[in-house]
């Protein structure tokens, strides 16, 4: 191993945001331990990069399901810092079936590592939270100040996760909340991928609600160059960044602006709206623009060069 790597553990590695982190910090010269959940997706995060023309010579990879009882951890000599990414994230789907696992996951496996962390002498644990925290509040956008009261189970066991945090803060944990909000870029699988799919396949599109539900969609670059610029920094110990795009758009809009660059007329099934829906979730980041933070992607741009064939 090049000795002038610093060495970094990202957890979920095999998620969106943490395989985009996996990309990015072995971009700027990190050596790697990537975690996965199981032998599945750990698998699939090394064909991903390899397709990608990534060596692997500077990635380990660490299966351990978090669910588990007993863990196994591989060997930490020289880790440095550790970006949590790992958790369960659904709001809807199989949430009641898997009540216990949100716990497990989110709450319990956060603890586990979290500890793991503060016993090592990490310089550095960044933990990602999420926007759901807050749920719906009044007045926008969302600060450090904001009301948090999640209106679904992983805004709740999230919000628990950040208290399990903070906790260990007070034992000399040198930690940073990152709260994302709306991600979106290439790979992604959200509302923008959805409509953008039964556009193209000139299906019928479901929207729960009036379609006026609005989201401030934030770039996974942008997400990784936010999180680059808060990791080993002390000004960051013990703060909490919510990561947000700078406009918010309504579902209406996407459906417009989509069906513009496809020349095609959307078929639109409204739906009653759907329970524990935000309906906003633009973020105040003025903080994170004092370290230096500016945006370097637009969703406008975004779906101007989505291809057409």
């Amino acid at each position: 191993m090049n000795q002038t790597k610093k060495k970094l553990l990202i957890t979920g590695a095999t998620g969106y945001i943490g395989s985009w982190l996996v990309r990015f910090f072995s971009d700027n010269n990190y050596h790697i331990i990537a975690h996965g959940s199981s032998e599945q997706t750990i698998s699939q995060l090394k064909q991903k990069l390899q397709q990608q023309h990534y060596s692997l010579d500077a990635i380990d990879f660490w299966q351990q399901n978090f669910m588990e009882e007993w863990w196994t951890f591989p060997n930490f000599q020289e880790l440095e810092y550790i970006i949590h990414c790992a958790a369960l994230t659904s709001v809807r789907k199989g949430v009641y079936e898997n009540y216990n696992a949100y716990f497990d996951v989110n709450v319990e496996g956060t603890k586990r590592i979290a500890k793991k962390a503060l016993e090592l002498g990490i310089t550095h644990f960044i933990h990602l939270s999420s926007g759901q925290i807050y749920g719906n509040p009044e007045i926008f956008p969302i600060d450090d100040h904001t009301l948090k009261e999640p209106i679904n189970l992983y805004g709740f066991t999230k919000l628990m996760s950040e208290e399990v945090i903070k906790s260990l803060g007070t034992f000399g944990l040198n930690h940073t909340i990152i709260r994302p909000f709306s991600v979106y870029g290439k790979e992604q699988s959200n509302i923008i991928s959805i409509i953008l799919n039964k556009i193209k396949s000139e299906e019928p599109l479901t929207i729960f609600g009036d379609g006026t539900q609005k989201r401030a969609f934030m770039h996974i670059d942008d997400i990784c160059n936010a999180i680059h610029l808060v990791l080993g920094n002390e000004v960051c110990f013990g703060e909490e960044y919510n990561l947000s795009g700078p406009k918010e758009y309504s579902v209406n809009l996407l459906v417009k602006m989509i069906s513009k660059k496809f020349q095609k007329e959307p078929h639109i099934i409204y739906k009653g709206s759907r329970v524990n829906e935000l309906q906003r979730n633009l973020a105040d980041t003025s903080k994170l623009k004092r370290l230096g933070f500016h945006y370097t992607h637009s969703l406008e741009n975004f779906i101007d060069l989505l291809p057409t064939f």
